[in-house]
């Protein structure tokens, strides 16, 4: 049966792609072969090649990094006038390309666009999707302690209103200085304030990856740890 874990945000630019990378890496370090593997972003702005494109590729990992639906200027105009495919077909064709690419895969990384809430718009959020499919949500959060806890109670408690399993939570980007802080107090609040959550790691400020894939997997595992709760998940389901 093919697993899907769907990664999103507090918004672009949190450093997704980065947790998306160190997740893939990850599972190649737990014996998975890249067949076993794939990677998807079902919904963009953004058309250039990035990092994760370039690591499935060197790992021969299929990947679709650019998926089926593209918010280009002007598509939510044309969208609200009528001028585009349904929400109900958009988020079919959107469905249908994932579960395409996971027929004969063990695990299925898809890559949210932005907030839970991106694509609500044209009836395709992350959200969305992610309630449609037999997955595992991983919340990538801010840096700091007051605002990070604010934005992850508004963004989760939302995810929540649709997705029952539990929801990983990873923060990205934080000085190396405030880490163990942040980590700390973080943890300790977050889980009081939203049941059936689990803080899976806090991820310093960095400059570049290393180049292997086992280099990766050993820097991204000092601070997180996505493999035990993800298996637990798959043993619970």
């Amino acid at each position: 049966m093919t697993r899907y874990l769907y990664i999103m945000g507090t918004d672009s630019g949190v450093g997704k792609s980065t947790v998306c990378l160190g997740i893939l890496a990850q599972l190649l370090a737990e014996g998975y072969s890249p067949q076993q593997l794939a990677y998807i972003k079902p919904m963009t702005q953004c058309v250039e090649q990035q990092t994760v494109a370039r690591f499935c590729t060197e790992q021969a990992i299929e990947c679709i990094d650019i998926g089926n639906l593209v918010f280009k200027k002007g598509y939510t105009r044309d969208f609200i006038a009528g001028l585009t495919p349904s929400s109900t077909e958009l988020l079919a064709t959107v469905l249908q390309s994932i579960v395409t690419l996971g027929a004969d895969k063990a695990v299925v990384l898809i890559d949210g666009i932005g907030s839970p809430a991106v694509g609500s718009v044209v009836g395709v959020a992350n959200i969305d999707i992610a309630a449609l499919l037999p997955c595992q949500i991983i919340f990538v959060g801010k840096a700091g302690i007051g605002a990070a806890i604010d934005d992850t109670v508004l963004n989760v408690s939302f995810i929540q209103r649709k997705h029952q399993h539990n929801v990983g939570l990873i923060y990205n980007k934080i000085p190396v200085n405030e880490l163990a802080d942040t980590r700390h107090y973080v943890s300790k609040r977050i889980v009081q304030l939203l049941s059936n959550t689990t803080p899976l790691g806090f991820i310093a400020s960095h400059n570049g990856l290393p180049a292997s894939s086992a280099a990766i997997a050993a820097w991204f595992s000092r601070y997180v740890n996505v493999i035990d709760w993800f298996n637990a998940f798959s043993q619970t389901d």
